[in-house]
């Protein structure tokens, strides 16, 4: 039976205004998030959950501060990504070389998951067909987040020429990718949000966008960013029944939890 080793790797940071993680519950103040990326390896596989941000991230740093701004008269939510932190120097500090890498998962589709995709010249880039549809067809009467936010220009330019045979979209009901790897939409938080559940050793590990903080889950909170209450609550279920360990992608303490991020 196969299982997995999972290592967090960080990404980078930013505070956000409490509202945006806990829905109705903390409409003041601000927290800090973590943006993880995992590396999932078998002895035959080596697999990734998101690739962090773009190098140059100014795009995303002006989307968010001047949202942050105009919501809360605050200046905050600044992106803080060292050099460690982009997805090829995060790897290689693991002994990892992009191209050993045969399968990327992405979750959702926005630039801090989406930044470094085009490092990964021999992986299957898997990612929700709702959310890919989504980005190509948007539905006009639902706001959307700038086409650059969820993918740089220069990841979409790959994307569509040199990566389009390697893109695998997921459907909407569960399905297992690979041995002990399942993955299902989820939605909740995007239109792009999975759910995988990777088999460890210490058993079935949930991983998501749509838990931002433990607290979420624990606490049965939607995201405050949330596009479907709906799809939270039976997200929150389904974990509830069928997993061992939930690790949301933005918490600090992932690393607390699990000593040095690691899940075995």
């Amino acid at each position: 039976m196969t299982t997995y080793k999972i290592t967090a790797l960080k990404m980078g940071e930013t505070n956000v205004p409490n509202a945006e993680i806990y829905w109705m519950t903390k409409l003041t103040g601000w927290e800090p998030l973590t943006f993880w990326a995992f590396l999932v390896q078998s002895e035959k596989n080596t697999l990734l959950v998101n690739t962090g941000f773009p190098q140059d991230y100014s795009a995303l740093h002006k989307h968010w501060t001047t949202w942050a701004k105009s919501a809360t008269g605050e200046e905050g939510h600044v992106p803080v990504v060292k050099a460690e932190n982009w997805i090829v120097a995060a790897l290689g500090s693991k002994g990892i070389k992009p191209e050993q890498v045969d399968h990327v998962f992405v979750t959702p589709l926005t630039a801090y998951a989406t930044g470094g995709l085009d490092q990964f010249p021999n992986a299957t880039i898997c990612m929700a067909r709702n959310g890919w549809i989504d980005f190509h067809a948007p539905d006009p009467e639902i706001p959307q987040l700038p086409r650059h936010i969820i993918f740089p220009d220069h990841v979409l330019q790959w994307l569509v020429s040199t990566a389009t045979p390697r893109i695998h979209l997921l459907p909407n009901e569960e399905t297992e990718v690979l041995p002990g790897i399942t993955a299902w939409f989820c939605g909740a938080h995007h239109r792009s949000s999975i759910c995988l559940f990777v088999r460890t050793k210490s058993g079935r590990v949930a991983l998501t966008d749509a838990i931002f903080k433990y607290g979420n889950y624990e606490d049965r909170i939607p995201l405050g960013l949330s596009e479907s209450l709906e799809e939270h609550y039976r997200l929150y279920a389904k974990l509830s029944r069928e997993a061992d360990i939930v690790v949301p992608l933005y918490d600090p303490r992932v690393i607390e939890r699990h000593k040095g991020g690691i899940i075995e």
